[in-house]
């Protein structure tokens, strides 16, 4: 409250200033210089509080979120998208690798975050037929290449 107290004290004390000025002044030039040169200052005491205001904590007036929510709400998103594109791609590899081989194969994978804003695969599961042989091939792959190694590799089927 003290704050808008001084607020409205420093917009009296201008105004008060400026009247009492343009009692001193006498003539037409100097009385438009100063009612020009006081309305200015009343301008700047009235709008400098707003000056202050920091309009990224402010909500945005459509979605009533600030400014770091929003940015928050966004990287969840994008990072939602990226593990998506993350395992989509890999599992598409995945199956790639097992038809260069001979094998039918569908794969998902789910990734994990490495570092702020890179995902990298973390469990395989595989579904299809494939030999011994086969499989004991794409495992060193996945492991050589995507690093997953045989433990975190689920195959079903046969």
């Amino acid at each position: 409250m003290t704050a808008i107290k001084a607020y409205l004290l420093r917009l009296i004390f201008c105004g008060f200033l400026v009247s009492l000025c343009s009692a001193l002044l006498r003539g037409k030039r100097a009385g438009r210089a100063l009612k020009l040169c006081g309305g200015c200052l009343l301008i700047l005491t009235a709008v400098r509080p707003l000056l202050r205001v920091d309009l990224s904590r402010l909500p945005d007036l459509a979605t009533g979120l600030t400014r770091t929510e929003r940015e928050a709400a966004a990287r969840e998103r994008n990072d939602e998208l990226l593990r998506g594109l993350v395992e989509e791609q890999t599992a598409a590899w995945i199956a790639e690798r097992g038809k260069e081989l001979g094998m039918e194969i569908t794969a998902s994978v789910t990734a994990r975050e490495a570092e702020a804003g890179t995902f990298v695969p973390d469990q395989i599961s595989l579904r299809g037929s494939w030999t011994a042989e086969q499989r004991e091939a794409l495992v060193l792959i996945l492991e050589r290449d995507l690093d997953v190694p045989a433990a975190r590799q689920r195959w079903v089927g046969g």
